[in-house]
């Protein structure tokens, strides 16, 4: 999953968090998730900044939270395999 702007989040923080109900170490994934969120904030401003024609580092965010997205994900995969 990747976002292209800090629009997609809601769908995919939802999508995260339903995944991460089935495991035991959901609290820390929800952590995770929620520092992601801190970051889409962030790029929500710096994407109104863009538009305004402002210098934003909208595009270096946007990468940062789509590694971000993969991490978590690949630890959700990792505690499925591991049951």
């Amino acid at each position: 999953m990747r976002i292209e702007t800090s629009i997609d989040w809601a769908m995919i923080e939802s999508n995260l968090n339903s995944k991460c109900r089935h495991f035991a170490h959901c609290d820390e994934v929800r952590k995770m998730i929620r520092n992601i969120n801190s970051e889409v904030t962030e790029l929500s401003k710096a994407e109104v900044q863009a538009r305004q024609g402002r210098k934003a580092h909208a595009d270096e965010l946007l990468v940062k939270i789509n590694q971000d997205i993969e991490m978590i994900e690949g630890y959700l995969l990792v505690a499925a395999i591991l049951g």
